[in-house]
């Protein structure tokens, strides 16, 4: 039996409607925020919601899970605010929006904004975005040494320490461009400075290779230090900074140029069997 163009044109209509429906059932809620904020500077933070204004009813911040705006569209006094301690901000007219001032460690933490809407009833939350409040580094970490030139199998030493910042940054050693394995370096525990900063230390344990040394005879090692400590969601970090010295490297004695210095008609086993004998002798 073939369906008539009437019930077709109503099953249309039908399917929009239901669409339309569960798009309304479904509003999308975004919190839009920076991961980090530089300590005493300002943070904006917007709830990008898809909720007609005619049809909303409420939006919440959220700082920790713990209620910090409540705006109510059709309340006389739309506004309830109940920040914690430490933490100042002001907001938009709209509610979407609120702006964190002159930011401290407290503001730290994880936020989230919740919109309700009046048709349909409905309520959705964003998902949380943490939020961290940074000291950053005030200059390039510091590479020691104990010495300047190093031969061909020679193990290099050296030391790095970051600029006093807040969250001790994290250091990584590079070669020649490349990062090093972990095995080949040690962390030391962070040192402790004036205003909650911290300084990371690590140092760089190498048996020096003439592929180190490239065609020049010069060795380039870097130490970056960062916050974070690796990139994970972000697309950058928040705060890097590298220094990078140039190593002299000397080549080691080739086994012919051994041999060259030894008297003439010495070999290495005419000598190895003197040695023997005189162990005996002895």
């Amino acid at each position: 039996m073939k369906m008539s163009r009437q019930q077709a044109e109503w099953k249309k209509i039908v399917f929009v409607y239901i669409l339309q429906l569960f798009s309304y059932a479904t509003p999308e809620v975004r919190l839009i925020a920076p991961n980090y904020v530089k300590y005493n500077s300002t943070a904006e933070l917007t709830c990008d919601h898809t909720v007609a204004l005619d049809d909303l009813h409420k939006v919440e911040f959220l700082k920790d899970n713990k209620k910090i705006l409540e705006y109510i569209r059709d309340r006389t006094d739309p506004f309830r605010k109940s920040p914690p301690a430490g933490l100042e901000f002001e907001h938009s007219l709209d509610g979407k929006t609120i702006k964190l001032n002159d930011v401290h460690f407290d503001a730290s933490g994880s936020y989230s904004c919740l919109v309700s809407s009046t048709y349909p009833i409905y309520t959705e939350s964003s998902d949380e975005v943490k939020l961290q409040v940074i000291v950053p580094q005030s200059d390039n970490p510091h590479i020691t040494f104990k010495k300047a030139v190093y031969t061909v199998r020679e193990v290099l030493e050296a030391n790095c320490t970051s600029a006093p910042a807040n969250p001790v940054p994290h250091l990584t050693w590079l070669i020649n461009g490349l990062e090093v394995i972990e095995t080949r370096v040690t962390t030391f525990p962070y040192r402790q400075h004036q205003k909650h900063l911290m300084s990371a230390e690590s140092q760089l344990s190498i048996e020096v290779s003439d592929l180190h040394a490239g065609k020049n005879g010069h060795l380039e090692i870097s130490c970056r230090a960062t916050i974070p400590n690796y990139l994970l969601h972000q697309k950058d970090y928040a705060d890097i900074r590298t220094k990078t010295v140039t190593v002299e490297i000397i080549p080691g004695p080739s086994p012919t140029t051994s041999l060259a210095v030894l008297p003439r008609g010495l070999t290495p086993i005419v000598i190895s069997s003197v040695l023997c004998v005189l162990h005996i002798y002895n």
